[in-house]
């Protein structure tokens, strides 16, 4: 008895911190209407950040709620169905045996390209098993369910999990809260809850949880009014050094834990404080994006801050941050709250204002055996699309990088092999998001598979393709004459900028692989990966990554396999 008293102490004294996260409610006070950059309070309350948790309305709540959800085989074909009263939406979990149970809606989840939804057991939130998708960005005319992590809810023979410490461990406010609400004060926000031998997290946001800062509020982003990132009152987030500016963004479109890994979202486990805005990012977490083989390329949602470091503009020099390109404060014209059209190939705008010599290239190949302008519009190739939470084609990677389609060739032998470009803007694009072009019978709405044999023989026909389009330098025989040994020359120039041949030769019949690593043994480029018969050979390399990327100066190694068998190694220098 006298530990539950005490616990209850605990609990109450951590809940009863005065907080120092206003709310939104303080800021509207003086944000009604538009001040200098900011548009007006309700402007901010039409963005999708001020509506990622919104109480259940007919307006609100996206789903066709006289379906039935299955959870598939793998989940003894459980389903989920609903229930409507009113203005009330309830979800029930049908297990292949047993009761149905059912809760009841208190949230909604997100609405732009997909939507979730909260329910409450106990102190705590949780995701049910279903997400609604969208037809398209905020384009609900039709749509669709699919199951969400099924295997939180149901056993393999669908029988439902019981509500215990791992299941508590799947909570919202253990993994979710921290970027989705104004938090409630600086310390001790998120409380691990220990009732005997049931442990549970429950996350306390601002204004003793209002309705309206279950959102990201304008403290998520401008810190609370006792801590402000910057100097001053108004707009400080301006003096801020570029690492820690693009951390306002990054603190939530990160993928990673907290810096102790109890949570998915920034939290210094060892003090109990939130990350501020204006601190290092870094204290506060551990990063794991979820990449493609090549340990660059975005295969996951909610990662861009760790996309746009394999980026060109991610550099001092040229200020770019997540607010150049999007405004924060308000909807616009343009998805994604873009502030100009980014497809665009007009003089002075998006892209073409740096651009305007790609443009201009890009504009000239409008016949029938190229491009056409409509598909060559920027992000079409430099914003892949990728594979992530139950809807393909919804995130677009933030490298700005075009994966070439030799990339799923070179890589189709690692796990799920490896997302191309072509095929994922154009040529793959089962849902039809993006461009349009030939699929050569392939047409596949999703994105995790690319090892499949149809892949593969894609990848083939788009990397020709792309070689002879983009004036790819290939492989030049010599000559023909039998050497007597494989040999691998030494490149020259060397050192060299930006390009380099490398001679080699091939004594028989042979899958020949030349292949180019870092320093540090990470595979840069595949310059060569096929069969080949017996002759001298060459071949050049542009500094450019397998993504596309441009590789900083530095030492370089080439390596010459013959049959999987590794013939010979040489160093090389890149000097820029």
């Amino acid at each position: 008895m006298l530990h539950k008293i005490l616990l209850l102490v605990f609990v109450f004294a951590s809940l009863a911190v005065p907080q120092n996260y206003k709310g939104v409610e303080n800021c509207q006070m003086c944000h009604s209407g538009p001040l200098r950059s900011f548009p007006g309070f309700s402007s901010w309350e039409a963005t999708l950040h001020s509506q990622i948790h919104l109480p259940p309305s007919a307006t609100t709540m996206k789903g066709n709620y006289t379906q039935t959800v299955s959870m598939g085989a793998s989940y003894g074909n459980a389903t989920v169905t609903f229930r409507v009263d009113g203005s009330n939406y309830f979800i029930q979990l049908n297990p292949a045996s047993g009761s149905m149970v059912e809760y009841q809606v208190v949230f909604t989840y997100g609405g732009g390209w997909k939507q979730r939804y909260l329910v409450k057991i106990g102190d705590s939130y949780y995701m049910p098993p279903v997400q609604w998708n969208l037809n398209k960005y905020k384009d609900n005319s039709s749509g669709g369910w699919v199951s969400y992590n099924p295997q939180n809810w149901f056993t393999s023979t669908g029988a439902l999990k019981p509500i215990d410490n791992t299941f508590r461990t799947k909570s919202w406010d253990k993994n979710c809260a921290g970027c989705h609400v104004v938090p409630g004060t600086n310390t001790n926000t998120v409380n691990k809850v220990v009732n005997g031998s049931d442990t549970s997290w429950v996350y306390g946001w601002a204004n003793s949880n209002s309705v309206k800062n279950i959102v990201v509020g304008c403290e998520s982003c401008h810190g609370h009014t006792t801590g402000f990132a910057g100097g001053g009152h108004a707009n400080p987030l301006t003096g801020l050094s570029y690492d820690r500016k693009l951390e306002v963004c990054a603190q939530c479109h990160f993928r990673g834990k907290s810096n102790a890994g109890t949570h998915e979202y920034p939290y210094d486990e060892a003090t109990g404080k939130v990350f501020q805005p204006g601190e290092t990012l870094a204290n506060y977490i551990i990063e794991a994006p979820g990449l493609w083989p090549d340990g660059k390329s975005s295969k996951q949602h909610h990662q861009q801050s760790q996309d746009y470091k394999f980026s060109a503009h991610f550099s001092e020099s040229s200020g770019m941050t997540c607010v150049t390109c999007h405004d924060p404060h308000q909807e616009t014209a343009f998805p994604h709250q873009l502030k100009e059209d980014f497809n665009s190939m007009t003089p002075g705008v998006g892209c073409v204002k740096c651009h305007a010599d790609k443009a201009a290239e890009t504009n000239g190949r409008n016949n029938h055996s190229k491009h056409l302008q409509a598909m060559s519009q920027c992000a079409n190739c430099h914003m892949t699309h990728t594979a992530v939470t139950a809807k393909a084609y919804d995130i677009s990677s933030h490298a700005f990088t075009v994966i070439r389609p030799s990339a799923t060739l070179d890589l189709a032998t690692s796990t799920n092999g490896m997302i191309n470009t072509c095929a994922a803007a154009c040529h793959r694009n089962g849902q039809g998001t993006r461009g349009f072009g030939p699929n050569f019978g392939i047409t596949d709405a999703s994105l995790t598979n690319w090892a499949e044999a149809t892949d593969i023989a894609l990848a083939d026909t788009l990397w020709r393709y792309y070689q002879i389009m983009y004036n790819i330098v290939g492989i030049k025989q010599e000559s023909n004459t039998t050497p007597e040994t494989f040999t691998l020359a030494q490149n020259y120039p060397n050192p060299f900028n930006p390009t380099t041949t490398i001679k080699f030769a091939v004594a028989k019949d042979a899958k020949v692989r030349l292949e180019i690593y870092s320093v540090d043994g990470q595979l840069v480029n595949v310059l060569v990966n096929q069969q080949m018969s017996a002759g001298s050979y060459s071949a050049q390399w542009d500094a450019k990554s397998i993504t596309g990327l441009t590789v900083p100066s530095g030492i370089y190694l080439y390596r010459l396999t013959a049959d999987n068998a590794v013939v010979m190694t040489k160093k090389m220098v890149l000097m820029k």
